[in-house]
C-alpha cells in the first residue's frame, strides 16, 4: 500500500512538473522582418511590437514569409508580417539558461 502511495505521489509529481514546463502565454503582433538569403550566408532579423520581448525559452513565430526564387533574395528584403511570440514557462526558461551555460562552457573547453 505505501509502495502505491509513493508511486502514485511520484506520477502526480511528474505530471505536474511536466505541465509547468510546457505551459506558454500567446502574444500576438506585427513585426517588421529584415530578410536576406544568399549563397554563403542567411541573415533574419525581426523588429518585435512595443511590449514584446525574446528571452530564453521562447519561441517567435513568423506567420507570413514572402515568395523567394530557390530560398534566395538577391539582397535584403523588408516587410511586415503577423507574428506569434510564445513566452515560455519560469521553469523552461531556467532550464534553458542552465543548459546553454552548459554548452558555452563545452565549446570554451574544448580541445
Amino acid at each position: 500500500m505505501r509502495r502505491l502511495l509513493v508511486v502514485m505521489a511520484l506520477g502526480a509529481v511528474a505530471f505536474i512538473l511536466h505541465k509547468w514546463y510546457n505551459r506558454e502565454v500567446l502574444l500576438e503582433g506585427e513585426g517588421f522582418v529584415r530578410l536576406q538569403s544568399e549563397h554563403e550566408h542567411f541573415h533574419f532579423h525581426v523588429d518585435l511590437p512595443p511590449g514584446m520581448e525574446i528571452q530564453p525559452g521562447d519561441t517567435l513565430e513568423i506567420m507570413h514569409l514572402p515568395p523567394t526564387e530557390d530560398g534566395r533574395t538577391n539582397g535584403e528584403i523588408c516587410y511586415r508580417s503577423p507574428i506569434r511570440l510564445y513566452k515560455a514557462s519560469w521553469l523552461r526558461r531556467f532550464l534553458t539558461k542552465k543548459s546553454s551555460l552548459v554548452e558555452i562552457n563545452e565549446l570554451v573547453e574544448h580541445p
